[in-house]
């Protein structure tokens, strides 16, 4: 028993000590055999979906994106949009939306767009035009629509679908990074 009334227990053993400085080596194994395959198959991912992301403005496609970020066992991949200045969209497209009201002053439309709309929209009007002008004026496919509300969407599942086909690769090569690394766990493990 310690002066402090703790009971301290210790335990040394050859064996415990060497599998503790064999386990010291894993985070730069990690990064010898996770970061290639990481590196490979989210370039493969990127490639396999950027064909299948819908196009209106081309915007998606061309923020779209991939990277590898991390080091050691924390190596993380990302596909798709992660910077501030992304879309937002693509989840929407990815996940579908259901109907939904819009209401005056809605966001979905910048105030210069708004403006040209509106100097579109002079002169004579039927009753039912009159109306619309309450509701959101949305640019849709290059013409301008006045809705109150958004009828929804499907989900296209353009992510899903491409990370699905390629899902069994990433698997097997993560698997074998796995294996390389415990051969090199046994390899030093044998020399200490």
């Amino acid at each position: 028993m310690g002066d402090d009334g703790m009971i301290k227990i210790g335990m040394t053993s050859k064996g415990v000590n060497e599998q503790i400085a064999v386990l010291e080596h894993f985070p730069d194994l990690a990064e010898k055999h996770y970061r290639p395959v990481v590196s490979r198959d989210v370039k493969t991912l990127q490639s396999r979906i950027r064909p299948d992301i819908p196009r209106m403005s081309g915007r998606a496609a061309s923020t779209f994106g991939s990277k590898v970020t991390g080091k050691g066992f924390r190596i993380k991949g990302q596909v798709g949009w992660y910077d501030k200045s992304d879309p937002w969209y693509p989840n929407v497209l990815e996940y579908g939306a259901r109907p939904h009201s819009l209401s005056k002053g809605s966001s979905v439309r910048s105030k210069s767009a708004f403006s040209a709309f509106k100097s579109l929209i002079t002169g004579d009007f039927s009753a039912q035009q009159k109306g619309a002008l309450g509701s959101t004026h949305v640019l849709i496919k290059g013409a301008w629509k006045t809705i109150k509300r958004h009828p929804g969407m499907s989900a296209r599942g353009f992510m899903m679908a491409g990370y699905s086909s390629i899902q069994p690769i990433i698997e097997a090569d993560l698997a074998q990074a796995n294996e390389r690394i415990i051969a090199d766990l046994a390899a030093i493990g044998s020399k200490s």
